[in-house]
């Protein structure tokens, strides 16, 4: 948790309202990425550096976490959040499935 870094370079730019501003960090083999409401967004998953991501929807309102998919670690893929709009955050989780990394939030 402390080696973590800010890393912007994970969202591939696109439209985003200036006033939601997605924000992303990562580490040794995962990755946590803000979305203040609900915008799909694309994510580059090479930077991850893992075969296997598992990706996860984490809601920063009740704690809980739910395992959207397991995608191969390269090119990019887009997210969209379980729900949208404002009171709608969401936090994706994306996890080297090879570290086997317990539940977000657990």
């Amino acid at each position: 948790m402390l080696s973590r870094v800010p890393d912007q370079s994970l969202i591939i730019p696109s439209y985003i309202p200036e006033t939601d501003y997605i924000a992303a960090t990562r580490g040794d083999g995962y990755a946590f990425i803000y979305i203040p409401t609900g915008w799909t967004t694309e994510i580059d998953l090479g930077k991850l550096g893992a075969q296997t991501i598992n990706a996860w929807w984490f809601d920063p309102h009740n704690g809980e976490a739910k395992l959207n998919e397991n995608i191969p670690g390269k090119g990019t893929h887009k997210f969209t959040p379980p729900s949208g709009g404002r009171g709608n955050d969401w936090i994706l989780v994306l996890d080297d499935a090879s570290k086997k990394f317990k539940i977000p939030g657990q």
